[in-house]
């Protein structure tokens, strides 16, 4: 059973494409029937394996995926086509770069232009082809990061006709601080990117992503772009029983042994123990993704009970005092690191980061395992 679990390796990660492709219908059922929903599956799937999670979403009807680079776009293109799936759009938001254009137009890919430079190469590619490119023009209303910002928006608007070559499927800001119901900033951005869409007033628009879904339907638009949503958490920091848990992270306990009071625990010896001891040693560690900083705050469950882990985190181990184990807890070969009473939030709560960063940092080393009922 371990080996089916774990493969060769001593980590495993289980992830339910039912509980997806169930929150991705929770999300859609927040927006009238005019808006579609997307799906972020940049990252890899937000660490969790994108093609997969993309064809159990393009099965449940979700038709729009956006990943951040062209690389990405390029191997989850070549998926969903041996899978048939030909009527899926695939937006890459970092835009269409230097000497890219032709690689954008092989696999039909859909830039997300971020400004003047990327237009004009965009432009200058439809022309030499004689055919209107597919895109999406992003604007900054607040973020500071991509998007074309007030100068070259002013441009743009001025100089409308140039992007006749193109066919805009969308225009699309990003939301700062959505997480955060009641900032001002959303509303501030809500009307600066009405205010611009009044100067393309035929194009389709999109604003919220997972949080901005839950903004309200003024924020919807015609498309909406979830991604940590999907993938049930809430990006609210609120416990929501529509969104469900999406993956399991387990790994395999290596050995468990005695050890006497005054023993110390670890790399450096900063954990003393205080009574005789039994020592569970797991495969896992920072390697994996298991940060090193939650040495002495985490908890892992063993056989339904939860251990705490101790000493310092190690690259490819971790240590838990499992004393207070009963024999048959003990029985068990497998440790589950993310369970009800320490939780994904949890986790991110102890290392000061959010879920994003965890999810995305699990390292590859361990076996991914998807369920889907059939």
């Amino acid at each position: 059973m371990a080996h089916q679990l774990f493969g060769y390796g001593d980590s495993s990660i289980t992830v339910d494409l039912d509980a997806i492709v169930a929150n991705w219908r929770y999300i859609d059922s927040l927006s009238s029937f005019k808006t579609k929903t997307a799906a972020m599956v940049k990252a890899d799937g937000y660490g969790l394996g994108c093609s997969s999670i993309a064809i159990a979403l393009a099965n449940a009807g979700c038709k729009i995926f956006f990943v951040a680079s062209l690389e990405e776009a390029i191997n989850l293109k070549k998926t969903i086509q041996l899978r048939g799936l030909n009527d899926c759009s695939i937006m890459v938001l970092h835009g269409v770069q230097n000497n890219q254009e032709k690689d954008f137009f092989t696999h039909q890919l859909v830039p997300v232009l971020n400004d003047l430079e990327q237009i004009s190469r965009w432009i200058n590619f439809a022309k030499k082809i004689g055919t209107a490119l597919p895109a999406l023009l992003h604007f900054d209303t607040g973020m500071t990061r991509l998007g074309l910002d007030t100068k070259q928006a002013n441009w743009l608007i001025q100089n409308k006709q140039d992007l006749d070559s193109l066919n805009v499927q969308y225009i699309m800001s990003h939301l700062v601080s959505a997480e955060l119901v009641e900032d001002p900033i959303n509303f501030k951005q809500l009307i600066q990117f009405k205010k611009l869409l009044r100067c393309f007033a035929s194009l389709p628009a999109s604003l919220a992503n997972s949080a901005g879904t839950m903004l309200g339907n003024d924020f919807h638009f015609q498309m909406t772009r979830p991604g940590i949503s999907l993938y049930g958490v809430h990006p609210c920091n609120k416990t929501i029983n529509k969104l469900q848990p999406t993956f399991s992270w387990k790994a395999r306990i290596l050995q468990v042994r005695s050890a006497a009071i005054g023993d110390k625990v670890g790399y450096g010896g900063t954990f003393e123990l205080q009574r005789e001891s039994l020592i569970a040693t797991i495969g896992i560690g920072y390697a994996d993704g298991y940060s090193r900083q939650l040495s002495g705050k985490a908890s892992i469950l063993i056989g339904g009970q939860t251990v705490p882990v101790i000493g310092r985190i190690s690259m490819d181990s971790i240590t838990a005092d499992v004393t207070e184990l009963d024999q048959n807890s003990l029985l068990t070969d497998t440790a589950q690191l993310i369970h009800q009473d320490y939780g994904l939030e949890r986790m991110a709560l102890d290392l000061k980061t959010i879920p994003y960063e965890i999810m995305t940092n699990l390292g590859h080393r361990a076996k991914r395992h998807y369920y889907e009922r059939v």
